[in-house]
């Protein structure tokens, strides 16, 4: 490598190290920031300079009452240069959530939507919801300088557009990024759900420390985000973490869910409880026959337990095979199932380790439905962040 390209290489990967920590407090002193980036006053002052210019550090002077001497330069990360949106859009519902450049979020809208809507009533619904969002924030459209979207389905990392869904109406074939870039006046990024879940995972979960992990989506269907060696696997076309080849295996189900299997395998038991007690909401991802099954399980109910158990069973042979496949130190299972806990964790933990030798960690997700907006907001936040510090060198 060239002088030449190693400066400005250098002079970005030392304001990446200096927002590290600047992010993490409220405001520091020159020297106290020096000592915590490991960098020589010299440069802390040239990286300064830097992100003062592209507005992401304000500076103060240390007024304490009774300090004596020259007085301290204070800086702090301006979190509210602009703001970033997630946007999860499901099956049943659309999830936005707002935040600052700090990551802290501001506000989360969660708005109904109909498994049966077509294209254009879904983006409607979804634009709805951000403008919801946004007003809930008090942040202008022009103050967004990021969006993400998560969608079930194949979506081309290169393009955003989506190749293949088979669960949502009219969806094959949708720009994620065009469609809803004119919601914004910023860049647009779309990926799938569930790779998006894993990065909020590694950013604010459970899997904060693990390089090699795999999010298990076990709502209404399967799906996975795959990490390995610390960067999200996707496969060629975005297609890696699809679990339709689970219907090519003998004696294992396609890509359902907890939610979907409730439906059918559960069917004649979740009629007899609809008959007793009505219709039950566990979470936005999973239907009201999941709910009832899961919680009659709970309750006691030994027919409603012997079906989770074959339900759970079916759950862990596709994790196991992913188990077998990638050899993860971690799995994450996560969605709206992550409410039930170790309800469903317990079952699936236990058999693992009669279907691989090298069983991986299972944990729940702490983040819940709110992985994939967390991600997706990770997802942003970088984006930000790369195009700002893109001009230190203009």
């Amino acid at each position: 490598m060239t002088s030449s390209a190693t400066a400005p290489l250098l002079r970005r990967l030392n304001a990446e190290t200096v927002l590290n920590v600047l992010r993490e407090v409220d405001v520091i002193r020159l020297g106290e920031l020096a000592d915590a980036s490991r960098l020589s006053r010299p440069t802390v002052d040239a990286v300064i300079e830097d992100l003062r210019r592209i507005g992401l550090i304000a500076e103060t002077e240390d007024d304490t009452p009774g300090r004596r001497g020259r007085p301290a330069r204070l800086v702090r990360f301006r979190a509210e240069r602009g703001h970033v949106v997630g946007i999860d859009i499901g099956v049943h519902k659309c999830l936005v959530s707002v935040a600052d450049l700090r990551g802290t979020v501001l506000v989360t809208e969660v708005r109904p939507l109909g498994q049966e809507l077509g294209r254009k009533a879904r983006l409607d619904g979804v634009r709805r919801t951000v403008r919801a969002a946004l007003k809930k924030a008090g942040v202008e459209r022009s103050a967004v300088l990021a969006a993400c979207t998560a969608t079930p389905g194949v979506v081309d990392p290169r393009t955003g557009v989506v190749l293949a869904c088979d669960v949502l109406p009219e969806w094959k074939g949708l720009n994620l990024r065009t469609e809803l870039g004119r919601s914004f006046d910023a860049p647009v990024l779309a990926d799938n759900d569930a790779n998006l879940a894993v990065i909020g995972e590694r950013w604010r979960g459970v899997a904060a420390a693990s390089a090699d992990v795999i999010y298990v989506l076990a709502g209404e269907r399967l799906g996975a985000g795959i990490v390995s060696g610390g960067q999200v696997f996707r496969g060629h076309d975005g297609g890696a973490g699809e679990m339709a080849f689970l219907s090519l295996l003998e004696h294992t189900p396609g890509a359902e869910g907890i939610g979907a299997l409730a439906g059918s395998v559960g069917k004649e038991v979740v009629a007899r409880l609809r008959e007793h007690t009505g219709e039950a909401e566990f979470s936005n991802e999973l239907t009201g026959d999941a709910a009832l099954l899961m919680g009659a399980a709970r309750d006691g109910d030994v027919e409603a337990q012997q079906v989770l158990e074959q339900i759970l069973g079916r759950i862990a042979r596709a994790v196991g095979t992913l188990a077998l496949l990638l050899n993860p130190e971690l799995i994450v299972i996560g969605g709206g199932v992550a409410a039930a806990g170790e309800q469903i964790a317990e079952p699936i933990r236990r058999r693992l380790p009669q279907m691989t030798s090298l069983p991986p960690q299972l944990k729940v997700s702490l983040l819940g439905d709110r992985a994939v907006t967390v991600g997706a907001l990770r997802t942003a936040l970088d984006s930000v962040e790369s195009s700002l510090l893109d001009n230190l060198n203009a």
